[in-house]
């Protein structure tokens, strides 16, 4: 399948944020373990659901296969 220049630099660009977000994934779930930030005991759960949750969507997005 041959992709226009536009869709390969859309591709592309999806899959830069993909990797953003899986980052910023990891750093929260990192953080949230690690305890540095200081974080209520109370959301610790939140927070390590929200990390997983940055952290799919971002593996999603990085190895889709978009059309």
């Amino acid at each position: 399948m041959t992709f226009t220049a536009q869709q390969s630099r859309v591709d592309a660009l999806i899959r830069l944020v993909g990797l953003v977000v899986i980052i910023f994934g990891v750093l929260w779930l990192y953080f949230t373990y690690s305890n540095v930030s200081g974080v209520a005991t109370e959301i610790v759960t939140t927070n390590y659901a929200l990390g997983l949750l940055l952290l799919m969507v971002g593996l999603f997005a990085a190895f889709a296969k978009f059309k």
